[in-house]
């Protein structure tokens, strides 16, 4: 590997001083003035460390927006600061309609242990150092979503803008575009999880970036500056690393550099910058098992055809099979619950056992992968009807939404019963097999004890009102004309699979590999999904969006090219 793909990388030119130094003021600044601890009350072995990435944030807020700004003549850079400044408007707009924000359970836990300077790594410990940074920065629970719409406008203002600046001259066209990809960040579902502190959303976006960087790359002339190809480096690790699904970017990244080496240096080494994703993503991964403690978090991707693969599984031909698993997997939990899901037997009943090896987990792991090579129908069926539930087709029953579809994104966190207590206490909802996902109001109890400032809504009735909305579901618990349209996978997977057929037919090689992205991460999250929940689907739902419309608006643009040059 070569050294001086090191060496020819600017660390700090004289902007980046500028924008290190104003990081360094506003740093110091809190710090001496206590602002950086007002809401975390804990200590840690680690602060030291902690306040150097902190240093390091704010850096990268302060850069990019510097960034922005200095470039304004550019109309380039002007467009995306229009649409960087929209998305924030909009965004907080609705935020403050919900303040404090669409929080959700995971959220809480994550607010509790940074509050005592400890770290839920249960979510992946980027996860918690994000916590932890933005709790720094803005020191209340709702600042975190503050500053996520904030980094997510200025990834939207930036991609949007060079995706369009890149692919089309005609200015009222490009403004078309503009107004698609717009559109397409904004959708309910999208929204949702932009408003919460759920990891999924700013991966989300990350993974935009990425798209945005390696198609604006494609179609440049000239030869990319190094930071730019690091910058890609960087964001190929974290979308490989922060959700598990994502590792194949490990080894889609060296396919789509292959599209682009015309655009990198001859002296630079792929395989360098190829083996640095490579090496790095593995060791982090390594990383948050061992934080974890455990490999517990690897085997729910297991659970969503264990009971069925169990219960029905030969007990004679697969014994030795069997045998191996219950090293880990306690089976006669799942005997003695035959009808209920492996997720919530890990949650309510211990269905893992404690103090299983490394060598157990991996040999659990090869005889789960047998058991459903013996089984692929039984394997098969509970993971399309996840999927079917997750992507918005089967999660209603009888006109009424399932609790267990995650799509109740109005939270409890000021009532004092959930919605699905409400319906069932007034008699709207029928006391069916809906009655057994009645649950204790722990979101509240746990928005109780988070020890905040500006906690309440700003009005309770049309907080709930706006959140009814962004779900697509009535006072009533019935589905709106929005939840069948937004809160629908499948429209999106099927325009991107006729996308991806059209370049095939084409032979435009390149983008039906960038279209790889969102149908390897479908493919993964099919087989792998714990729960029929279409947050596991966010990224590739809005990937696909934005790349349908980039390839539609594309085909009715050349075709009507000669018409706009005239």
């Amino acid at each position: 590997m070569k050294t001086s793909n090191i060496r020819s990388i600017k660390l700090f030119d004289s902007e980046k001083k500028i924008s290190f130094a104003i990081a360094l003021v506003i740093w110091l600044t809190m710090y001496l003035t206590g602002w950086s601890r007002i809401y975390i009350r804990g200590t840690s072995g680690v602060d030291m460390e902690c306040s150097l990435l902190h240093l390091v944030f704010l850096y990268f807020l302060v850069h990019h927006t510097k960034h922005f700004i200095i470039n304004i003549r550019d109309d380039k850079y002007k467009t995306a600061l229009y649409i960087a400044s929209a998305y924030f408007i909009l965004n907080i707009i609705i935020l403050l309609l919900t303040w404090p924000g669409l929080i959700r359970f995971d959220d809480l836990l994550c607010f509790s242990c940074i509050r005592e300077y400890t770290f839920y790594v249960w979510q992946h410990f980027i996860t918690a150092l994000y916590y932890l940074l933005c709790m720094k920065t803005l020191p209340f629970a709702t600042g975190l979503i503050i500053i996520q719409v904030y980094i997510i406008a200025l990834i939207v203002g930036y991609s949007i803008s060079s995706i369009a600046f890149a692919y089309v001259d005609d200015i009222r066209s490009r403004k078309i575009l503009i107004v698609l990809l717009f559109l397409s960040v904004n959708f309910l579902p999208v929204m949702s999880y932009s408003l919460s502190g759920y990891r999924i959303a700013l991966y989300s976006f990350f993974e935009l970036l990425f798209i945005a960087e390696i198609i604006t790359i494609k179609k440049q002339d000239g030869i990319i500056e190094k930071d730019r190809l690091t910058g890609l480096v960087i964001l190929c690790i974290i979308l490989a690393v922060w959700r598990s699904e994502g590792i194949y970017y490990i080894i889609l990244f060296p396919v789509l550099l292959m599209f682009i080496k015309d655009k990198i240096e001859k002296k630079t080494s792929i395989i360098f910058y190829c083996a640095v994703v490579a090496i790095i993503s593995m060791l982090m991964v390594k990383l948050n098992n061992i934080a974890i403690s455990s490999n517990d978090y690897s085997i729910t991707a297991t659970f969503m055809p264990l009971p069925e693969l169990v219960i029905n599984a030969d007990k004679e031909r697969d014994k030795e099979i069997l045998s191996e698993m219950d090293k880990v997997i306690n089976l006669n939990v799942i005997y003695q619950n035959p009808n209920e899901s492996a997720e919530k037997l890990f949650w309510d009943k211990d269905l893992i056992k404690k103090g299983y090896s490394n060598a157990d987990y991996k040999n659990y792991i090869r005889a789960y992968l047998k058991l459903v090579f013996r089984h692929p129908l039984t394997a098969f069926k509970p993971m399309w009807n996840n999927f079917l539930a997750s992507a918005g087709i089967t999660t209603i029953e009888n006109g009424y939404p399932l609790l267990r579809s995650n799509l109740y994104v109005y939270d409890i966190l000021f009532e004092e019963q959930s919605e699905m207590d409400r319906l069932i206490d007034e008699n709207i909802l029928p006391h069916t097999e809906l009655y057994e996902y009645k649950k204790q109001p722990l979101t509240k109890k746990g928005w109780d004890n988070i020890d905040s400032i500006f906690k309440k809504p700003i009005n309770r009735k049309l907080r709930t009102a706006v959140t009814r909305i962004i779900a697509g579901i009535n006072s009533r618990g019935r589905v709106t004309i929005l939840y069948r349209i937004f809160w629908n996978f499948f429209i999106p997977l099927i325009l991107v699979m006729i996308c991806f057929i059209y370049k095939i037919l084409k032979r435009d090689w390149f983008i039906a590999a960038v279209i790889l992205l969102v149908l390897c991460r479908t493919a993964l999250v099919f087989v792998t999904s714990s729960a029929p929940y279409l947050m596991y689907y966010i990224p590739a739902y809005m990937s696909a969006y934005i790349l349908s419309f980039f390839i539609i608006f594309m085909i009715f643009y050349k075709s009507t090219k000669p018409l706009n040059n005239s």
